[in-house]
């Protein structure tokens, strides 16, 4: 398994964050993706990647945080997206649930991002909420070569197919555990060579929520929802999320 997307550097793991990732192992994980959302979380998940074998960054600045991004933010972040274990640049995107910044704000630097990726020849990792058909819009005026992967999806089957048309992965992870019937149905219409699997670790804890904590050792549940939704075998659904995880993130090559 290889999970797509999760916060290991989070303070919520300094207590165990080695621990947390040897769990991983046991539990069956081969990849992390350890994902930055501001300059100062991207600079920690690169070397966080940089003596960890298995653990892989990307660097950018979510929507939540572009209000806070200094004026040159494109210049460091540009230096940290061309180090070697960066794999994407992400998570990037729109977000106008919260609107903790400006709409135009986002959409400026969602777009300068993209061209960043494209500069760099490297995927996008994408956080979408409440603005899944405006972004699928603007992917599909100008896509980085590469694609990338729909983090932590939350859109219907529709949409779904339409990411699925542009060339991007999607990505379920704990909220595909929660009962939502869109977002089964987004799950079972996602063809095998465009889905994978996140945890978003420390959030989105997978059902049984018997822990306040999500870690990337509890992918396994997303791994069962995924095949108890599809009717496939788990080691199915292993097989072929990590297939695609490395295909679309290069990982063999980093």
């Amino acid at each position: 398994m290889i999970d797509t997307h999760c916060h290991l550097t989070s303070s919520r793991f300094k207590q165990d964050r080695q621990l947390a990732l040897e769990r991983a192992r046991r539990a069956g994980v081969t990849h992390v993706v350890e994902v930055g959302y501001d300059l100062a979380t991207s600079e920690r998940s690169l070397r966080f990647a940089g003596v960890q074998p298995d653990v892989w960054a990307t660097v950018g600045i979510h929507p939540h945080e572009v209000a806070k991004a200094p004026e040159n933010w494109l210049v460091p972040l540009r230096a940290l997206a061309a180090a070697p274990r960066v794999v994407a640049v992400g998570e990037i995107g729109l977000d106008f649930y919260r609107n903790l910044s400006p709409p135009d704000l986002q959409r400026r630097l969602f777009a300068e991002q993209l061209q960043l990726a494209r500069d760099l020849d490297l995927p996008v990792v994408i956080h979408t909420r409440d603005a899944m058909d405006e972004m699928l819009d603007t992917l599909e005026a100008k896509a980085p070569p590469k694609r990338g992967v729909l983090h932590c999806y939350s859109g219907n089957a529709e949409q779904a197919r339409r990411a699925v048309d542009l060339g991007f992965a999607v990505a379920f992870g704990g909220t595909l555990t929660y009962g939502h019937p869109d977002l089964e149905t987004a799950a079972r219409a996602v063809p095998r060579e465009s889905l994978v699997l996140e945890t978003d670790a420390p959030y989105l804890v997978p059902e049984p929520k018997d822990t306040r904590r999500n870690e990337p050792a509890l992918l396994t549940r997303v791994r069962a929802a995924v095949a108890r939704l599809r009717g496939e075998s788990e080691r199915e659904v292993d097989a072929y999320t990590t297939e695609t995880a490395i295909r679309v993130l290069a990982l063999s090559a980093r």
